[in-house]
């Protein structure tokens, strides 16, 4: 069973309680579980930095995961500020421009680029592209919901392969 929300999604294995009872050392039934879902964190990491490829590669770096074993969750995250992470995934409406050096640290691929240490026809490049996000914004990259999507294709085979483990740790 899956449920989501915009940007959390839980599964439920149908039948692992019984497979846990089964088992002699509880604390086993955790190991497959885990592995699952740091596997099913990887993907989603994997996809969520694949489907933000481009920029100054800040946010593709920042993009990270966590498992915590004792309550079976894990989670895909970004260390950029949530309204940043927000525009690079929805994108930037008409009138919400970035400002000119965050245009110039795009516009030269590093991550500290100042608009004002520029040669003159690279500032008249950047302030041409301030204008165009100005008026017709940008696109977004969609990464939260890449991440999503993948991990949701990926989730029953984990889930079946976990199964297989418990089933395993059941019969020994």
């Amino acid at each position: 069973m899956t449920r989501s929300r915009s940007r959390t999604i839980s599964f439920q294995i149908e039948g692992a309680e019984a497979m846990m009872r089964k088992i002699t050392d509880p604390r086993l039934a955790i190991i497959p579980m885990h592995a699952m879902l740091e596997e099913a964190a990887v993907i989603g990491e994997r996809a969520a930095q694949k489907a933000i490829d481009g920029g100054t590669g800040i946010a593709v770096r920042s993009i990270n995961h966590r498992t915590w074993s004792r309550t079976l969750t894990a989670r895909v995250y970004t260390m950029i500020a949530k309204k940043r992470a927000l525009d690079i995934d929805r994108g930037r409406k008409p009138g919400n421009r970035a400002s000119l050096d965050e245009i110039a640290s795009w516009h030269f691929q590093t991550p500290f680029r100042r608009h004002w240490r520029s040669t003159p026809e690279e500032r008249s490049i950047i302030a041409q592209k301030w204008k165009a996000i100005r008026t017709k914004g940008t696109k977004g990259k969609k990464y939260i919901l890449a991440a999503r999507e993948d991990i949701e294709q990926h989730m029953p085979r984990l889930q079946k392969r976990a199964m297989q483990r418990l089933e395993e740790l059941a019969r020994r």
